[in-house]
């Protein structure tokens, strides 16, 4: 069967990805232990993207649920859909580890092929293989493979951008609601709906309401259902909050200058960690605000910059913030505005600082340094 260009495009676009991360995994062991095994991939696999961080609370949700009792009821702060597919995909490989890593590699592949989608709407090819590209180039893309929500929520939250870019409302509004229901950041979603709705109903050439114009609303009843969990179990809607603010999340909401001055505060009280979370998270905020302030120059579709802000400023409200690089892997705009940099210089120079700090990055990562 002879693939035509669109499928060759999608089939180079997953190699291209995974072959990335598996590439830096490979040359990790080489440089660990001078050799290479599918043993030690494996037991890598394991220790990096089956363990660290939060991997372990999912695997907890899964295969328990949310509890009410003990020190594992602090897990209700996780959304419940990735958990709920871990535990379904667990029935076919009794492995809830093995599980949650599988639905990251099709979340985070399904996401690279949506981008590559969306991006070629209103630009060409090779916008679109840059917008692929720096996605798979971002420093803490390592995390979309893992078990973490980061790949199915890079799925769902593009998707969504794209069947709202098609004026498909209904697929906009079902594919919102999953991701309202796999993060906090999925509620935002609602932000460019709604925009996409009102240009298109009463701007310009405005069109008449359909039925299907309702189901956007689904999006932020995606997060009323996470609330409602925490009202039947806890009869407060809002019990995450109290939970997040304890240990050992110690969480709160801040204005966005006092959580930059933290960030520099902790830099210098922590210097060991300074490169690797606190001053790497206060440019990260600085850089994606030039890239949107960027978009707005270039006349970037309003909808697209209107997510990436919201979902910046959002994220960046949180008080005691330490995977704020983990976080805007997520900021799916970002991507598609530096894809349309144009060839030459600028776009070298791009790519070549990308793929640096993806290098070291995903070198430290593998190394057990402090990467959240």
């Amino acid at each position: 069967m002879k693939l035509t260009r669109r499928g060759r495009d999608w089939l180079l676009i997953l190699l291209t990805v995974l072959g990335l991360h598996y590439l830096m995994m490979a040359l990790h062991l080489f440089l660990s232990a001078g050799s290479f095994s599918f043993s030690a991939l494996g037991e890598l696999i394991s220790q990096r993207l089956m363990e660290p961080g939060d991997a372990t609370r999912y695997i907890d949700i899964a295969q328990h649920g949310y509890v009410t009792q003990g020190e594992n009821a602090i897990n209700l702060v996780f959304y419940p859909l990735y958990p709920l597919l871990m535990r379904w995909l667990g029935w076919l490989t009794f492995s809830l580890p093995l599980s949650g890593v599988i639905i990251s590699h099709i979340g985070y592949c399904a996401a690279s092929i949506l981008l590559y989608e969306l991006i070629l709407l209103d630009g060409d090819r090779r916008n679109a293989w840059d917008g692929v590209l720096l996605m798979a180039l971002y420093p803490f893309s390592m995390f979309a493979l893992g078990v973490f929500t980061e790949g199915i929520f890079l799925a769902l939250s593009i998707g969504c951008l794209y069947a709202l870019r098609k004026r498909r409302f209904l697929a906009a509004g079902i594919v919102g609601f999953l991701a309202a229901l796999t993060r906090t950041q999925g509620i935002l979603l609602f932000f460019p709906a709604v925009y996409e709705w009102v240009t298109l109903r009463f701007g310009p050439g405005k069109e008449k309401l359909r039925w299907q114009d309702v189901f956007l609303l689904l999006i932020p009843a995606g997060f009323g259902v996470y609330l409602g969990i925490n009202g039947a179990l806890y009869g407060n809607c809002f019990q995450f909050l109290k939970f997040e603010a304890g240990e050992p999340w110690y969480q709160s909401t801040q204005w966005i200058g006092q959580n930059i001055a933290l960030q520099y505060g902790l830099a210098g009280e922590y210097p060991a960690l300074a490169w690797y979370i606190y001053i790497l998270q206060i440019a990260l905020y600085f850089f994606i605000l030039a890239v949107l302030g960027w978009g707005v120059c270039q006349r970037e579709r309003m909808a697209y910059l209107l997510y990436g802000g919201v979902y910046l400023g959002f994220s960046y409200l949180s008080g005691w913030m330490i995977s704020g690089g983990r976080y805007m892997l997520c900021c799916v705009p970002v991507y598609i505005i530096l894809s349309k940099v144009k060839d030459g210089l600028p776009r070298r120079f791009l790519l070549l600082g990308a793929g640096l700090l993806f290098f070291l990055y995903s070198l430290l990562y593998l190394r057990g340094y402090a990467i959240m």
